[in-house]
């Protein structure tokens, strides 16, 4: 062993070999040393210890206490020193002050004492401060001690705390290494995240300020670096990387931070003069730092030199990293072909005013985070020994331990392939998938450790959990619980379970693990996706035929599938849709067929009526055809429970879109949710078709007028404009008819873009919805698929919008504060686009699109409207061009004629003569409307009448809107047939007529 600075002997300022020999030919496990007292831990387990200024202990000496107890590591403040066993169990000794120990010539060291609080925690790692402690177990972090700047990180206002305290806020997270400096402390998880709390006076937090923190805090300038072993000193903090490298902050006076300079680090800094050099290990004292070069076998020091610490033969303070001179300290052998050999170093540690080396003729790497701890559990999961039915019982214990703790289970199956841990953040999670599905197929075969398994996650992981964990990677739990249950037979409990704790997460918690849910590989998603679909659907067939069953673990099913709905167009690779739905509304018909059979009480059907209204919010169980049927039941029983009379206008054919507005602000009094009736000015018919006919003629004129909406050039859209228009409660009270549209079952194409109906669904327009509406939108893309460097010169844009006002005013909108004084260049330039697309879609028509929204949902008072997608909703409401004709004749029915007829075969065969265009005005002149539901023609069915009248030649086809319904003569030729159809259809505004009382 290698010593220099404040040795037992006095002052060594060059490495020498200062234990005597009494530790000669030993293997030494650890060494602490503090204000002049030095442990030594064997690895045969027994404790050394040296004292300075005592003659008779120049040399280490056996610490008496432990006779019985093999003592694996040792940890030192300036008033105790904890001892931790080979069995986890901790001692502490308090230390007295120099002078007191002089004064009374007693040995310094007090008689160790068992900390009785821990002695069933098997604790594994221990640390000290000047005047606190901290130990980690397999499960929990505790810590004692002095607690006057926070760094017991236990929140208690500054009390200290004699009795070992768990820091709950770190429960879960998969620590690897605590550490502690004079006043602060340190957590690493086994991912590389850190952890720091107490005094940061000078910045050793890392934090980017000087606030003490009472609590730990993560230090996020650390993240994603890898690190995988802190060190502390008395107000400075190293620490290091797998890449070989050490960043330094906190206190640097005497330029123990080594970046040349004697100033204090409030943030994590790369020390640059170690560039080139991969070090494999660091260690603080208490004002100087060392780092250890395993490939060269060179140790660096910086900091206070004072007492000769820094092993440079001088007292002064380096404010950079230098070699430390070991060449002319022989080795074992002392040379080698004459010539004095540098000694092997395997590790080195860092006292107070002291340095040590251990020399090794083999050189090594010792870091905090062993990888070989990693992963214990998934090499377990997949041994063959968990096929055998008797399984070893230290494995068996080990396995349950794992899925008793968050800490263990988080800090397993790591995806440590190319260090893909080390990227756990909030939007990657760091396990491997694979592993964790091998492991749970075995882990099934084993039945009895699975019951173990199951009963130890349901009993002890799942309470323990937090709702606002520290770190993201005890959400980790979220993603492995769902492969034991997938392997499951009875996991009903269990699953309840998982998802109350997964619903009670905070929701920026609830987020990461959504975004985790987005980069999960296809496989697994899928099967989490066609899990909780079929636990829904089970639960909600549970409730259909009980209606008195609490349905809260149905709801809370669906409020999981329905987020991960949510991330799925997301994803990478997304799933079908498919994989979400359950078939509602032929369970709501089978439990209402099965309740009239079984006499259930009357107010079944209501009680299902409510259960319908509580799946509202989770439309991803719903197909399209399913939302439509929603829809129409929705609205019919909204209507029915209103009972208020129809809405009815009265408008001129040549004056549609102004008669139409009239006719809504006088009935402003009226429910617009009502039932709605359209009747010409001077025609007797009325009816659906009517109705229908007026909404295809109020959107032909709203876009051909200009009056309220602009419509573009460049697709034929209409938008807001920019100017108000002549009517001003016009967007209202066009909003109220497109409510109306969808309330009553009409089409009515009014050519607004998708992102109206994205906006009126609280979904965020993008530059697509800008593209589809205006060229600007492809000027936009070509932009951000411009490579050039010089994007300033090639488009000259700043950050705002020339518009032009009603008087022709020219007027420049900053799309950012001082955006007209800012360029876009290539690296701002998707910046620019979004901002750009928000103002030209958001900001500019706020005002006109919140009148239009508000008339829209006014009249269309019910949520199911929510469960659509914008594409959907415009279907709804624009209609469908996808023609399948050949299904217009498959649904035909038929009154007064029969499918074989000579007449209504005639009919299809000119029917499919017909070219496209006409086969529309067909559609208009029997509907109303050219377009056909969003349903598409399966389910838009006509009726073909023979009225039997005698001369049928003599007249023409009728169409009767209101009822789908063509009265077609039973003509004597197909000749004739095809010129009076074409007839009508030409001039179809004369052959729409009242239909026969009797359809």
């Amino acid at each position: 062993m290698l010593c220099w600075g404040e040795l037992g002997a006095g002052i060594q300022h060059k490495p020498g070999s200062q234990t005597g020999d009494v530790l000669t030919g030993q293997r030494i496990q650890h060494v602490c040393s503090r204000d002049g007292v030095t442990v030594f831990v064997l690895g045969n387990g027994k404790v050394y210890t040296r004292v300075r200024g005592r003659k008779r202990k120049t040399e280490p000496g056996l610490f008496p206490h432990f006779k019985q107890q093999k003592i694996h590591f040792a940890a030192s403040g300036t008033s105790h020193i904890l001892f931790l066993s080979q069995a986890g169990t901790v001692y502490q000794s308090e230390v007295k002050s120099k002078d007191t120990a002089t004064a009374t010539k007693e040995f310094p060291i007090m008689k160790p004492q068992l900390l009785k609080s821990l002695s069933e925690k098997n604790i594994i790692q221990v640390g000290c401060g000047n005047n606190h402690s901290l130990a980690l177990s397999k499960g929990q972090l505790f810590a004692w001690g002095q607690n006057t700047c926070g760094q017991l990180g236990i929140d208690t206002n500054g009390a200290s705390q004699p009795v070992p305290q768990c820091v709950t806020s770190l429960t879960g997270m998969p620590v690897a290494q605590i550490t502690a400096g004079g006043e602060h402390s340190f957590a690493l998880s086994l991912s590389g995240a850190v952890f720091g709390w107490g005094r940061n006076d000078r910045g050793q937090l890392g934090l980017k300020d000087t606030e003490d923190r009472h609590k730990p805090n993560y230090v996020k300038l650390l993240e994603c670096k890898k690190t995988i072993h802190i060190s502390c000193g008395e107000e400075h903090t190293a620490v290091l990387t797998k890449d070989g490298l050490v960043y330094t902050f906190g206190a640097g006076s005497y330029g123990q931070l080594g970046h040349n300079s004697t100033k204090d680090e409030i943030k994590p800094r790369l020390v640059g003069y170690l560039f080139g050099k991969r070090v494999s290990q660091i260690a603080c004292g208490s004002d100087h730092t060392l780092v250890f070069v395993a490939s060269s076998g060179e140790i660096y020091s910086f900091g206070r030199g004072e007492n000769g610490q820094l092993g440079n033969r001088e007292t002064s303070d380096q404010l950079v990293p230098l070699p430390v001179n070991i060449t002319d300290t022989p080795d074992k052998n002392g040379t080698e072909n004459g010539l004095t050999t540098k000694p092997a170093v395997k590790r080195i540690f860092a006292g107070g005013n002291q340095s040590f080396a251990e020399r090794n003729d083999e050189v090594g790497l010792v870091p905090s985070v062993n990888p070989s701890a990693l992963n214990t559990l998934k090499k377990i999961m997949t041994l063959d020994s968990l096929l055998e039915k008797e399984m070893d019982k230290n494995t068996t214990k080990a396995i349950v331990r794992a899925f008793s703790s968050s800490q263990n289970l988080s800090g397993s199956f790591l995806d440590v392939s190319k260090d893909g841990h080390f990227n756990t953040n909030g939007e990657v999670s760091g396990l491997d998938m694979s592993a964790v599905y091998l492991g749970f197929v075995k882990l099934v075969k084993n039945s009895s450790v699975l019951e173990k398994v199951k009963n130890a996650v349901e009993d002890k992981l799942i309470p323990s959990l937090p709702q606002s964990p520290a770190c993201v990677e005890t959400l980790r739990v979220y993603i492995i619980l769902p492969e034991l249950i997938a392997v499951l037979t009875d996991s009903a409990t269990l699953t309840d379970s998982l998802n109350k704790a997964i619903l009670s997460l905070q929701e920026s918690y609830f987020k990461i693990l959504e975004c985790w849910w987005s980069t999960m590989p296809y496989y697994f998603f899928m099967r989490l996706v066609r899990s909780y679909q079929k636990e829904s659907k089970q639960l909600l067939q549970i409730t259909m035929v009980d209606t008195s069953k609490d349905n809260t673990k149905l709801l809370a099913s669906l409020k999981i599938l329905q987020a991960l709905y949510k991330v799925n167009p997301s994803r990478h690779q997304k799933i079908s849709e498919i994989n979400f739905h359950i078939p509602v509304m032929k369970m709501f018909k089978n439990s209402l067929m099965a309740c009239a059979q079984k006499l259930f009480p009357t107010n079944t059907q209501t009680i299902i009526n409510e259960i319908q209204q509580q799946l509202i919010p989770y439309p991803c169980i719903f197909d399209f055809e399913t939302k439509l049927e929603v829809l129409s039941l929705e609205t019919k029983t909204l209507r029915n429970k209103n009972s208020q009379p129809a809405l009815r206008l009265a408008v001129s054919r040549d004056r549609i879109v102004q008669d139409a507005l009239c006719g809504l602000t006088l009935n402003r009094s009226a429910g617009y949710f009502a039932a709605l009736q359209v009747q010409f000015i001077g025609e007797s018919c009325v009816g659906h078709g009517v109705s229908q006919e007026f909404f295809t003629l109020f959107s032909q004129e709203l876009h051909s007028n200009g009056q309220i909406f602009h419509c573009s050039q460049y697709s034929e859209l209409l938008w807001f404009p920019r100017k108000e228009p002549e009517r001003g409660d016009g967007f209202h009270l066009v909003g109220i008819l497109c409510g109306l549209a969808v309330s009553n079952g009409f089409i009515c194409n009014f050519h607004f873009p998708l992102a109206l109906y994205k906006k009126l669904l609280h979904v965020q327009p993008t530059l697509e919805d800008l593209k589809e509406l205006s060229l600007t939108g492809e000027k936009l893309q070509k932009l951000l698929d411009c490579e050039d460097e010089d994007v300033e010169d090639i488009y000259s844009l700043q950050f705002s919008v020339a518009e032009e006002t009603a008087d022709g005013q020219r007027v420049d909108h900053e799309l950012i504060p001082g955006g007209s004084r800012i360029a876009v260049q290539k690296h701002n330039r998707k910046q620019y686009v979004d901002a750009y697309v928000d103002y030209k879609l958001n900001t500019s028509v706020k005002d006109q699109f919140e009148a239009f929204s508000q008339g829209f949902r006014s009249s269309l008072s019910v949520p199911v409207v929510n469960i659509f997608h914008p594409e959907e909703l415009r279907a709804v409401i624009h209609g469908n061009t996808e023609y399948e004709w050949e299904l217009l004749e498959q649904n035909a029915k038929y009154n007064g004629y029969t499918q074989t007829d000579t007449t209504v075969r005639n009919f299809w065969k000119v029917f499919e003569s017909l070219k496209e265009k006409k086969k529309k005005r067909f559609l208009t002149f029997l509907s109303g409307s050219e377009r056909i539901p969003a349903g598409g023609i399966r389910g838009f069915r006509i009726t073909i009448l023979n009225l039997r009248r005698n001369e049928p030649d003599s007249f023409y086809p009728c169409a009767y809107t209101c009822h789908m319904t063509l009265d077609l003569p039973n003509y004597s030729s197909i000749e004739i047939l095809e010129e009076k159809l074409l007839h009508a259809i030409k001039f179809s505004e004369e052959f729409n007529a009242v239909p026969p009382q009797y359809l």
